[in-house]
Order: structure tokens, then C-alpha cells, then sequence
């Protein structure tokens, strides 16, 4: 059990900001890799593309839900993919207020170079990591992501106060 007492006040400590400040600076090194290598692709972006990649094609509301964004985010990340012409959004067949992700052939054609980078930085950043804190940390973080999301649920049903 955390004893806030001792830990609320410092970040060092804080699941939270220790997550959210390493989530900020691996996506700022994969970014500067990318572009070191030609390639525009944040990493958010990187991503979308990913789900893309391995589906053919998800639907926009996936993704937002797939990334934890809300849906006002999603829309502009893809309105900034589809101006690079990364990808294409596209009314479902049956409901046409809905929208489905596919790549382009711009965006195929980043498949395997951006690929390439993101597991170069991965190895990179995890050098230091033995497999079994790998695998600890990707359990836990899984099992926090899974209980927010269950109270994100829960405290959606409540009406305010």
C-alpha cells in the first residue's frame, strides 16, 4: 500500500509523474530519431500509424479508445495525419457519422524505415533494464491502466455533485 503522507508531494516518487515524464521523454527521443532519419512522425502519431499497420484499418473511435485520448484529440491528431497525407478517414459503409483509419500509400511507405527506428530507440531505452523489470513494470502498468479505466466507468455513471 502507497502512504501518500510520505509521497504525495514528491514527483520522484509519483507513479503518475514518473509515467507521465517518461512517456514525454521517449516520445521526444523517438521523435528526434525519426527525424534524424527523414521521417515526420511524432509519437502519437507513431502511434495511430501502428494500429493502422497491423488492422488495414481501425475505426477513429478505436483508436481513441485504443490510445486514451479523448475524441476532440483524436480528431486533430488525424486531421494533422491526413494534411501529411499519412492517412485517410472514411464514413463506415453503415453509419456515416462514424469514420474508419486507413494508411495511405504514403503512409505504407514509413512501415518498415519507422519500424526500424522505433525498435532502435526501444533497445536503446530498455538497455539498462533486465527482461524481468521489463516484464514486472509492463504488468503493472497494465493493471493501473486497467483499474483507471474501471473507475473511469464507474465515476462516468455517477452524476456530478
Amino acid at each position: 500500500m502507497v502512504d501518500m503522507n510520505n509521497v504525495f508531494f514528491d514527483p520522484e516518487s509519483s507513479l503518475g509523474f514518473m509515467s507521465f515524464t517518461t512517456n514525454r521523454l521517449m516520445a521526444s527521443f523517438l521523435r528526434r530519431r525519426m527525424s534524424q532519419v527523414g521521417i515526420d512522425l511524432t509519437g502519437e502519431q507513431w502511434g495511430v500509424m501502428v494500429f493502422v499497420w497491423n488492422r488495414g484499418e481501425i475505426g477513429q473511435d478505436e483508436l481513441t479508445h485504443a490510445l486514451c485520448m479523448d475524441k476532440t484529440g483524436m480528431s486533430r491528431l488525424l486531421a494533422t495525419m491526413e494534411d501529411k497525407g499519412l492517412i485517410t478517414r472514411s464514413p463506415y459503409p453503415d453509419d456515416a457519422r462514424r469514420k474508419v483509419v486507413t494508411a495511405t500509400q504514403a503512409g505504407d511507405a514509413l512501415k518498415e524505415r519507422s519500424r526500424a527506428v522505433a525498435e532502435e530507440a526501444l533497445v536503446l531505452l530498455l538497455q539498462d533494464v533486465s527482461p524481468q523489470d521489463h516484464a514486472t513494470c509492463m504488468r503493472v502498468l497494465a493493471t493501473v491502466k486497467d483499474t483507471l479505466r474501471g473507475l473511469d466507468r464507474r465515476f462516468a455513471a455517477e452524476p456530478a455533485s
